[in-house]
């Protein structure tokens, strides 16, 4: 048991090393290149995750996000757990005053068991 956990640990941050750039990648900036579109420029990051048992045993992702910048940002937190071959997915708004950090709790509608009991597991995170 022990084993298990210590390997889906590693495979929680092995996945959160290889999509760094992804989950970094994060909205806000005013500013519009030459097409029209808009620019993100924003300057939310996601800090720390755990994955926890919540309320009713469902499967709670919980992602610290920090604002780097001076001003409020905004960022759809988009969230992906994969339990062996099934995936779940939910995307939560985030909002994070300048400068501080925020605990953003998104509950999966999954079983927790599922999950603690699972032979693979990973957790995929996007900040657009």
């Amino acid at each position: 048991m022990r084993r298990r956990k210590a390997l889906q640990r590693f495979g929680l941050a092995a996945t959160l090393a290889s999509t760094g750039g992804c989950a970094t990648i994060l909205g806000g900036g005013g500013q519009r290149s030459g097409d029209g579109d808009r620019k993100r420029s924003g300057t939310l990051v996601n800090q720390d995750i755990s994955v926890e048992k919540g309320e009713k045993g469902k499967l709670v992702v919980v992602v610290t996000v920090r604002n780097k910048g001076e001003k409020k940002d905004s960022a759809t937190l988009e969230t992906s757990v994969t339990i062996d071959d099934s995936v779940h997915e939910k995307r939560t708004k985030v909002t994070v005053p300048g400068g501080e950090s925020k605990d953003i709790s998104v509950v999966l509608p999954v079983d927790y068991s599922k999950y603690d009991n699972a032979s693979r597991t990973s957790v995929d995170l996007d900040l657009k």
